[in-house]
């Protein structure tokens, strides 16, 4: 069994590189999602030799089709991912790489689905789960790896991004953590 870490945000780490181009794909389907008029939140799943195996966006704001979850609560990035991969074949080999911290509704659902990695770009100060599954004890969550924001530029293109939904779907509190965490990205929004 692994230890549960948060890895912390650091460019000069050795994998950092490896994660760029799905978090820079991640980002492109967040801003899809935003043109489409939903949360701008994009996920990709890929395997251990780095082969996408589900690309996902947010579809809250999105009717539903036969093909894909939408005009739902669950209708996340992360989900949709999960929905277009289908039953996953080791997933401990698997990597969700999301514009931003999953909620605890994705956090958790990747942790029970036993997927081996986790990487975002930019943190949820309000909403994230990864500060829960690397301290949780739930014998599921211990096999996550969790590894927020290894690019720092990426980082606040993300953080720019969300900024102006974090302003409108979070109550006060989660507005203050997000300009807390992201003054530079929040100033003017």
């Amino acid at each position: 069994m692994t230890e549960p870490s948060l890895a912390s945000a650091d460019a000069s780490r050795p994998d950092a590189h490896l994660h760029e181009a799905y978090l820079r794909e991640a980002l492109a389907l967040a801003r899809e999602s935003l043109a489409r008029g939903s949360s701008p939140i994009g996920a990709v799943l890929v395997d251990r030799d780095g082969t996408v195996i589900a690309r996902g966006r947010n579809r809250v704001g999105e009717p539903q089709t036969a093909e894909r979850v939408g005009d739902a609560s669950v209708a996340h990035a992360e989900m949709d991912v999960f929905f277009q991969a289908g039953k996953l074949e080791n997933p401990q080999d698997l990597t969700l790489y999301s514009s931003l911290e999953p909620c605890l509704m994705c956090g958790g659902a990747s942790a029970l689905l036993e997927v081996g990695r986790i990487v975002w770009a930019t943190d949820d100060a309000w909403g994230g789960s990864g500060r829960l599954l690397a301290w949780s004890d739930h014998p599921a969550m211990q096999e996550t790896e969790i590894v927020p924001c290894p690019l720092p530029d990426l980082e606040a293109e993300g953080a720019r991004l969300f900024a102006p939904e974090a302003k409108r779907a979070f109550p006060d509190e989660g507005w203050a953590l997000w300009r807390q965490r992201y003054p530079a990205e929040t100033e003017g929004v």
